[in-house]
């Protein structure tokens, strides 16, 4: 689906900013407000922070990107389906895993009488790069 399909269906207009965000997270996998305000002064140069923030946060009121909590500062991707985050402690490079965590959700549901809300797993690591350096 095309990023402004994507916003069109989820009733938010396609401006230049947000495609540009769609853009970015796309290109990059995961990103901080940091790095797409950094990436987003090339065609923007007079967008503010507060301006990506306040986009960013309607696509996640809407489900279109997701905040990805792996440290201090949030990351943002596009949604996609359902996966792990590797994340390095080493480098900080973070990685998708496709992983269907229902089965895992709903034996911790079971077990512990409960309903999960929110199923994304973020497992640090240290990566293949990283372990090869230290060797």
């Amino acid at each position: 689906m095309s990023h402004i399909t994507l916003l069109k269906t989820n009733e938010l207009k396609a401006t230049p900013q947000r495609l540009c965000v769609l853009e970015i997270l796309e290109n990059c996998g995961h990103a901080t407000l940091e790095d797409i305000q950094e990436i987003t002064k090339e065609k923007f140069p007079t967008l503010s922070l507060s301006t990506i923030y306040r986009n960013l946060n309607e696509m996640v009121e809407k489900g279109i990107v997701n905040e990805v909590k792996l440290t201090k500062k949030q990351h943002y991707e596009i949604t996609k389906d359902k996966h792990l985050h590797l994340f390095c402690k080493e480098c900080g490079k973070i990685e998708d895993f496709s992983f269907d965590t229902n089965s895992f959700t709903t034996k911790i549901e079971e077990l512990g009488n409960c309903k999960v809300l929110n199923d994304v797993i973020n497992l640090e690591i240290i990566c293949k790069d990283c372990l090869s350096k230290k060797h």
